[in-house]
């Protein structure tokens, strides 16, 4: 067996990174799905973009913030970091859409 090199040796999750990783990913799939369930009454008092905004903006983030979890966990920094900036796009989206 061959040694890592360097840049896999850098990239290699360590216990805790992937622990935290999937503990985090996990929580944000369960309030995924709860989002998906509890929608605020405001959805159904507008209609297109806006309503679609507010109906699964929130969900989306939190899906996003999953994907980043396991990214995490999986040792990939930088599409973690990405998916939490989408997840952060989502969310300003959503409120946005909320609050106008």
């Amino acid at each position: 067996m061959t040694a890592p090199t360097a840049r896999e040796a850098s990239t290699r999750p360590s216990r805790r990174q992937r622990t935290l990783g999937l503990v985090g990913a996990a929580v944000a799939a369960a309030l995924t799905v709860v989002w998906l369930v509890v929608v605020p009454e405001k959805a159904d008092e507008v209609g297109g973009v806006q309503a679609g905004l507010i109906r699964y903006g929130h969900p989306a983030c939190w899906a996003l913030l999953a994907g980043a979890g396991l990214a995490y966990g999986a040792g990939r920094p930088h599409t973690s970091r990405l998916l939490g900036y989408a997840a952060l796009a989502c969310y300003a989206a959503f409120v946005l859409a909320f609050v106008l």
